[in-house]
């Protein structure tokens, strides 16, 4: 364990506390890693904090790995990605070779097919691992908003898994800014000085102001430290402080303007052109002959001018200028006017290669009309950045290309491929602004299956709207019906059918499928699996789960990134998400934001159907949170939506009316025709639930008609037992048996597991009198029929029921015991009322006791512990904590403990524990 010494006054005034976390995260990284942010306006102290912990590190032994973001670096792939790889690529022989290769591609060393994202993304974080277990590193990413977006994205994907390595990630960023995502990673939010805290920084740094001064720097700089200082030492020389109410920022580029204005006009252009250069092109030979391309004439003298203000300053390598402050290139190029920017990039562009990645970007920046050859240059340069996987760079180049292009129709063909590289690169609204501006019209037909596919997907996402890509896609298949069974088109294609897959049964467009027949045929085998269990289930999907088992045994682990998405959607057909956790689990850890997301939204729906409700409702309001804050609408709409069953299962109608009102662009029945479905079935369980039977027959019938499974109704397995409960209990035993046999002729039970144990529990509950107790006993003995234990309970309550009918109460209680066990781990407290009142019917003890029950002695010692902690009161979540287990192995040791005990509730647990002494 390191021991850190207390920082000095300089520099950390006012921040100790946030310092002590940034040191406290490095001392303790072998236990675990951390993420955190350092989030504040410009000049706050992110910086010092971050060349302090460096610092910190040094000196104890920790690997430093410093990335800084630049605005003129931000264009250029991978550019943030190169600093963090170059020093730890010693390390790369201890990779996979798939990963070893992704970041040579990065960095330029060999050529070949662009690098998987993901690939990529775990190289880097495999190489991080390796390096971090020879020593801890500390990994610093400063101005973290300049980085370009595929550096970002890869550094996202390393922020979200920084605890399974010995390494500190600190990052710090302007607070608001949209590029910023701290997923994963803990924020410190940096704000002014106190009075106090300003005071001793001022007296500290310029002990010699005079008081007068002093009380005017304080009053003006409001606790900002940057301004502190600047403003000390303008006010100091005997400046006048400016009367006017300019914002902070403001003033000090006003501060920092008034010292570039005392600079020679060779010594400002030096600077300017540092300024635009960028970082991997601030050489002082470069940056003089740059001058001299624009007619300056400037000397050593000059570059040592530049020094001498201390506005900028040479780094560890000598010619190499930095600029003091982020603010003095602000305040230079704001004060700089149009012209003189253009004819800077346009030297920059002469004296740079033209092979040089900013070559054509200076060249592009340096004329303001439409020049075909710049734009050519700018798509080639697009394309080779898209080779090394920097799509989203490459998006914006050929947007400036688009821009530049005086050919209509090579304007739309760029500006859709750009939409596209800006949907493959995350930057979603990015891809709305340009896919937005194609007139579409007359596009060749790769590019207008291209345009349809981003359109679509951005709609979607953006404004959950599916009236767009519905109107277009049969166009487009129309289009990729013309196009040849090639290799390249291999991606768009599979893409494509994927987007019919998800849209025909979610948007109810059943059209689609048709229209699409030709194209399936091409497909690969899972595209066609996906489509049969989504098209009509119940003539398409049989023996689904078994099919999608052996797709999954076959398929090369390399493959399962690519195949996620497909697989996951056709594990949701089948309810069968939860079969497959290992390979989920694998892709999650490989997975960028979306896909995540996208797990998460399999995952909540798995676990309605096994009955993990409380984690239902938890990780949908974490993604619906996560979804706002990525601007993804359909994302949080979907979260929203699928939560709804939890509430129908706990018939908590306010809770679903509030989702419904929630729901804003699909308010009013403009919901998805799945998404309908869902809340229906949801008030459907409600209406079950609270006995108002009536209720629950019209909206289950609503969904699937007795006896008959219409296209649509592509979950129909949800509303299946709720149908014929209903039937049965209000009378229609006709229109039950009729619905039952219909599954038994649609070969139900060979889809999955659940569908099976489904059609069997309605099989028991519609089984005359004579065999119910038969026909009970077939439903629990199908093979894992208590993985679903709202469907269980409610059949171990009718069987219960019918138990008590006939007397043998014994077994009644048992039955209904365990139905209230399952009740009460779901947390629905209207069936658990129903439960007692069948076992006050039954003779059950007042006190909520059965006497039969073995009682304290069956106990086990730990069993004995945990009822002792419920019977004061503490939760399952303290409990788990406490003991050292999760809240749901609570539950399940409390599902062994009530029988035992022969109690239904919490409640019921305290007075046994109390009669026993």
């Amino acid at each position: 364990m390191i021991e850190a010494p207390g920082p000095s006054a300089a520099g950390l005034v006012g921040r100790e506390t946030t310092w002590a976390t940034l040191r406290d995260a490095m001392v303790s990284v072998s236990e675990g890693g951390q993420a955190l942010w350092l989030s504040g306006e410009a000049g706050i102290g992110k910086t010092t904090l971050l060349e302090r912990a460096a610092a910190f590190a040094a000196d104890h032994g920790t690997r430093v790995i410093q990335v800084t973001g630049t605005e003129t670096e931000s264009p250029l792939a991978f550019s943030g990605l190169q600093q963090l790889l170059l020093p730890l690529m010693p390390f790369e022989a201890d990779l996979p070779p798939a990963q070893r290769d992704a970041l040579r591609k990065v960095l330029e060393l060999v050529d070949g097919d662009p690098p998987s994202a993901l690939i990529l993304s775990s190289g880097v974080l495999g190489l991080l691992e390796v390096a971090a277990q020879v020593r801890p590193l500390l990994l610093t990413v400063d101005d973290a908003h300049w980085i370009d977006a595929s550096s970002a994205g890869v550094l996202a994907f390393v922020q979200r898994r920084t605890e399974r390595l010995r390494m500190t990630m600190l990052c710090a960023a302007r607070t608001g800014h949209p590029r910023v995502m701290t997923d994963g990673a803990r924020v410190l939010h940096l704000g002014p000085l106190t009075e106090a805290e300003a005071l001793r920084l001022l007296r500290h740094r310029c002990p010699e102001l005079p008081p007068s001064t002093r009380r005017r720097v304080l009053q003006d700089a409001s606790g900002h430290p940057l301004a502190l200082v600047e403003l000390a030492a303008l006010y100091g020389a005997g400046a006048p402080p400016d009367p006017s109410p300019i914002p902070l920022p403001e003033r000090l580029e006003h501060v920092f303007g008034d010292q570039l204005r005392s600079l020679t006009p060779a010594a400002r252009w030096i600077l300017l052109t540092t300024a635009l250069a960028g970082p991997t092109g601030q050489s002082r030979a470069l940056i003089l002959a740059a001058a001299a391309c624009c007619g300056v004439h400037a000397t050593a003298e000059d570059w040592d001018a530049v020094l001498a203000s201390g506005l900028a300053a040479e780094g560890r390598v000598p010619g190499i200028l930095a600029f003091r402050h982020p603010l003095i290139r602000t305040a230079l190029v704001n004060s700089t006017s149009p012209e003189d920017l253009r004819r800077v990039h346009g030297a920059l562009a002469r004296v740079l290669p033209a092979d040089d990645h900013h070559h054509v970007i200076h060249l592009a920046d340096s004329v303001t009309g439409p020049d075909d050859d710049i734009a050519s240059a700018l798509d080639e340069a697009a394309r080779r950045t898209m080779r090394r996987g920097g799509d989203p760079e490459a998006a914006t180049m050929l947007a400036r290309a688009a821009e530049l292009s005086t050919d209509p129709s090579e304007r739309n063909r760029r500006l859709t491929e750009a939409a596209a590289a800006a949907c493959r690169g995350g930057l979603i609204e990015l891809a709305a602004r340009l896919i937005d501006g194609v007139d579409h019209d007359g596009l060749a037909p790769f590019h207008e299956v291209l345009y349809v596919y981003t359109l679509s997907y951005v709609r979607q996402n953006l404004s959950g709207d599916f009236r767009t890509p519905l109107s277009l896609y049969p166009r487009a298949l129309k289009a990729l019906a013309t196009l040849p069974d090639a290799p390249w088109l291999k991606a768009l294609r599979e893409g494509l059918l994927f987007q019919v897959t998800f849209l025909a049964p979610y948007a109810g467009a059943p059209n689609l499928w048709n229209d699409a027949t030709a194209e399936f045929g091409r497909a690969s085998q899972l595209t066609r699996l996906c489509a049969d269990l989504w098209r009509d289930p119940a003539r398409t999907a049989l023996h689904g789960t078994d099919r999608l088992t052996a797709v999954i045994e076959s398929l090369p682990p390399e493959a399962e990134d690519d195949a996620a998405w497909h697989l996951l959607w056709s594990a949701v057909a089948v309810e069968a998400f939860g079969e497959f956790e290992e390979l989920w689990s694998r892709i999650a850890d490989r997975a960028p934001f979306v896909t995540s997301a996208f797990i998460d939204m399999c995952r909540i729906s798995d676990s309605v159907v096994r009955g993990r409700w409380d984690h239902c409702l938890a990780l949908a309001e974490q993604g619906r949170a996560s979804s706002e804050t990525h601007g993804m609408v359909l994302n949080r709409l979907s979260f929203q939506t699928l939560a709804v069953w939890v509430h129908g299962g706990r018939c908590d109608d306010a809770a679903l009316s509030a989702v419904e009102r929630s729901l804003g662009p699909w308010a009013d029945g403009l919901a998805p025709r799945l998404v309908q479905h869902q809340i229906t079935g949801a008030r459907a369980w409600s209406a079950l639930g609270r006995e108002d039977f009536e209720s629950a027959y019209a909206l289950a019938s609503s969904i699937t008609p007795a006896g008959s499974f219409p296209q649509e109704a592509v979950q129909f397995q949800r509303s299946f037992l709720t149908l014929v409960e209903a039937a049965a209990r209000t009378g229609r035993r006709d229109q039950a048996l009729r619905h039952v046999e219909a599954g038994r002729a649609a070969r139900m039970a060979t889809i999955s597991p659940y569908h099976a144990f489904v059609l069997s529990a309605a099989e028991a509950l519609t089984a005359d009198e004579t065999r119910f107790g038969e026909a009970c006993a077939a439903a629990y003995a199908v093979p894992g029929s208590e993985r679903w234990p709202f469907e269980l309970a409610r059949v171990r309550l009718a069987h219960g029921a019918w138990l008590r009918r006939r007397h043998n109460h014994h077994e009644a209680v048992e039955q209904l015991i365990a139905a209230q066990m399952l009740f009460a781990r779901l947390g629905t407290e209207p069936w658990s009322r129903r439960v007692a009142e069948e076992l006050r019917a039954a003779g059950y003890t007042h006190a909520g006791r059965w006497p039969g029950a073995p009682g304290i002695g069956a106990l086990t010692a730990h069993e004995r512990r945990i009822a002792e902690l419920v019977a004061r009161g503490w939760a399952n979540k303290d409990i788990g904590s406490a003991l050292g287990m999760s809240p749901r192995t609570v539950g399940g040791h409390l599902y062994r403990i009530f029988p035992k005990l022969g109690v239904t509730s919490r409640s019921g647990l305290v007075d046994a524990l109390r009669q026993g002494g």
